[in-house]
């Protein structure tokens, strides 16, 4: 057994002082003899460098419009469509997006409500006519009102409604970048086209699966899918509504289609954006408006003020083409929504107690406009109808609204005292019409109980201001 000794600790402290003695002059020499220099080096001082963001591309209105032109980002835009979009397709790939709720996920605020929809403002400025600041601005309280306290959708998927009023106030934010009316110049719709915009905007501030389902009901939204101009028909989305059990699933296509139809529901709204719209068309169209001949060639246009029902038949090109009145178009949609069997667009209306209802409310007070007009004449004021216009585009004293509505005025000039004369209650009853939708909206929107529309209602009286301005 070997023998151990511990030394006292004195003895231990000063053979630690020698060994550090002993090691730094060591290292001092080596110093001299490599350097050939008593002093010694400066320390070296390391700035902090800033960390590298990533770089988040322009994505502003006019970079776009720009970027659109060019073949290899349209191609970009058709990969992400595809590569990201059209996966959701698939009713179990949906489905999984839309429970996929972390519990990290809280509910929106009106804070974020206000920090999404200045990021979006930029696009929806720049709307066309038809599609401008007060379309989204009706399109947002369209969906707010459907969602608010309907006891169908009040069973869907969390993700899902919040994705539908996002783009239910959202989905024709590309009309900001390229014109609504060459949605048939290439591969993407509208629809699609905001739907990749949107993503990039909103990514990281709004939870993934929610702005998935979000992007995919923006591009599904377009009913019909037009020829490109090569002939070639573009792609359909899955609009299918299925169920998980006895939860909805797909709503948020439906929610974006239906907040859409209320513009497009006949009444006073419909009857705006039909006439703004088509002087809008027919200028996309390279027709000069204010051209001595432009009546002439915008066969459309010649029918607007009609006061009668029917399809016109004229010739363009050596074929016959039909043109229906306004007052027509306005039936055929009042009609529409409450065709048996149903049609491609009310098939789910009655799912929706509040769709029902609100679509009831346009479709009575579009059917009391449409019998005026044919059954009443006066000596019309066309400025009450003006007034409507600009109260209507949010953005009354534009260059765009001018501009568009004294096209409008040409227009109407164009028709007879006698045409003219059936107007008369027309422009006064779309006037009480208008304000009383307003009314609507807002009290259904005041009976909230989802939290997405809770956090909107704060929002509503400033906007239905820049519409009544």
């Amino acid at each position: 057994m070997g023998i151990s000794y511990n030394p006292p600790q004195e003895v231990l402290v000063m053979l630690k002082n020698i060994s550090s003695f002993l090691l730094a002059l060591v290292a001092d020499v080596w110093y001299l003899i490599s350097n050939g220099t008593t002093k010694k080096p400066e320390p070296i001082v390391r700035t902090p460098q800033p960390k590298k963001e990533a770089v988040v591309p322009n994505l502003s209105p006019e970079v776009l419009t720009e970027r659109l032109k060019d073949r290899a980002f349209q191609l970009e835009m058709i990969d992400w469509v595809n590569n990201v979009l059209r996966p959701l397709e698939d009713n179990a790939t949906y489905l999984a997006v839309a429970k996929d709720r972390s519990s990290k996920v809280r509910d929106f605020t009106t804070k974020d409500l206000k920090t999404i929809f200045a990021i979006l403002e930029p696009f929806i400025r720049r709307g066309t006519p038809g599609h401008e600041l007060g379309h989204h601005i009706f399109d947002a309280l369209g969906g707010g009102a459907i969602i608010s306290n309907d006891p169908w959708l009040a069973t869907a998927y969390p993700n899902e409604l919040d994705a539908a009023f996002l783009e239910a106030a959202a989905h024709d934010g590309a009309t900001g970048i390229q014109h609504r009316y060459v949605d048939y110049k290439w591969e993407l719709n509208h629809g699609e086209i905001f739907a990749w915009t949107l993503y990039h905007l909103l990514k990281g501030l709004v939870s993934e699966p929610v702005l998935l389902i979000a992007c995919y009901a923006g591009a599904a939204h377009p009913h019909i899918m037009t020829k490109q101009e090569d002939g070639t028909s573009k792609s359909r989305w899955n609009d299918e509504l299925f169920y998980n059990g006895e939860i909805p699933v797909r709503v948020a296509v439906w929610v974006t289609r239906w907040t859409d139809r209320f513009e497009n529901g006949a009444d006073a709204c419909h009857l705006i954006r039909h006439a703004v719209a088509s002087v809008d068309g027919a200028r996309v169209n390279g027709l000069d408006l204010h051209g001595v001949d432009w009546y002439n060639f915008a066969d459309a246009l010649k029918f607007v003020f009609t006061p009668t029902l029917g399809v016109n038949v004229v010739i363009k090109d050596g074929k016959e083409v039909k043109i229906p009145s306004m007052l027509q178009h306005l039936r055929g949609y009042a009609n529409s929504a409450n065709a048996r069997p149903c049609s491609p667009y009310n098939q789910h209306d009655d799912k929706s107690p509040n769709m029902r209802t609100l679509m009831d409310w346009k479709v009575a007070h579009s059917t009391e406009l449409i019998d005026t007009i044919l059954n009443t004449t006066g000596t019309p004021d066309f400025e009450i109808f003006v007034r409507l216009m600009q109260m209507k585009s949010g953005f009354p004293n534009s260059q765009m609204t001018t501009d568009t509505i004294e096209m409008v005025r040409d227009l109407w000039n164009h028709f007879s005292p006698e045409d003219q004369a059936h107007w008369t209650h027309g422009f006064e009853m779309a006037t009480d019409h208008y304000f009383e939708w307003l009314d609507v909206l807002q009290n259904q929107i005041a009976s909230a109980t989802h939290p997405i529309v809770v956090a909107f209602r704060p929002l509503v009286p400033g906007l239905i201001a820049q519409v009544t301005a």
